[in-house]
């Protein structure tokens, strides 16, 4: 399931990383990635939930990154960056469906900023993800 769940978020980073390139309708460029993947209904939902939720509350999320790395204005961030951080956050403080472990969902996201990002992404993300889990403990997500 691990290994279905980090194709599910690859996915969801390359949808995500597109919209916010683009001025494309987040139904369109989801059916598109659903067309070329073959993901069973439980993971096309829970693909569903990541790519709604997040940017859904992009705006929420932003604010967050931004205070958790104040010297990174998250307009000028490289766009995997972005995208691996809002996928990440989301699920720590706002996915109240899923409830992944804090642990893995932070792992996740530093192998996707080594995989897709830039050669200091993994340590990046791994810092503001480390910051915002100090600030907003589980328990008291984010509303």
């Amino acid at each position: 399931m691990a290994g279905l769940r980090h194709s599910i978020r690859v996915v969801a980073l390359q949808i995500l990383f597109e919209l916010d390139l683009t001025n494309h309708a987040l139904e369109e460029v989801l059916e598109r990635h659903l067309q070329e993947e073959e993901f069973r209904a439980e993971s096309q939902t829970f693909l569903h939930q990541l790519t709604f939720g997040v940017w859904e509350q992009r705006s929420q999320l932003d604010q967050i990154i931004a205070e958790a790395a104040p010297s990174w204005p998250v307009e000028q961030m490289p766009g995997v960056d972005k995208a691996v951080l809002r996928i990440a956050l989301f699920e720590i403080l706002l996915d109240s469906v899923e409830r992944t472990p804090i642990k893995a969902i932070i792992n996740e996201a530093v192998e996707l900023a080594k995989h897709f990002g830039g050669d200091n992404s993994g340590r990046f993300v791994n810092g503001v993800l480390g910051t915002v889990v100090e600030r907003y403990p589980r328990q008291s997500q984010v509303k």
